[in-house]
């Protein structure tokens, strides 16, 4: 399995650990009974919670544009250092972004956000070069 690839593995697991804490997070704040119910009343999020859902939400957006570009450097045999760079640049900021942003911290989180958006280009760059020749 190339890197590229076992970012995207790892990159998955990230998202199943917030996930897991983003889960982890209802018992504690509205109790296990609502938790295991329908939920049917709305309960108030706490700005963890809120927090939590944002960092989930922005990971899932990154996956959506790094893994079909992951996928096609992997199927199309056109892993090199650039994108070996790339996915490691992405997979860094990725797990570098999710506590800096569940913890709160502004403007060292967007930067890092910026650290994976590179990754990503520099694996678009590759693809995008591939497919005009």
């Amino acid at each position: 399995m190339g890197f590229e690839l076992q970012a995207v593995v790892w990159t998955t697991v990230i998202l199943a650990a917030l996930i897991g804490f983003q889960g982890g997070l209802v018992p504690i704040y509205q109790g296990f009974a609502w938790g295991l119910g329908n939920r049917d009343e709305a309960r108030e999020k706490t700005e963890l919670q809120l927090r939590t859902a944002r960092t989930v939400a922005n990971h899932i957006e990154g996956m959506m544009v790094f893994i079909p570009l992951a996928l096609i450097v992997a199927m199309s045999d056109l892993s090199s250092t650039l994108t070996t760079w790339g996915a490691g640049l992405y997979l860094l900021g990725r797990v570098l972004f999710a506590p800096l942003y569940l913890i709160g911290v502004p403007y060292l989180r967007s930067l890092v956000w910026g650290v994976s958006l590179v990754g990503i280009i520099m694996l678009g760059f590759e693809v995008v070069r591939a497919a005009i020749g």
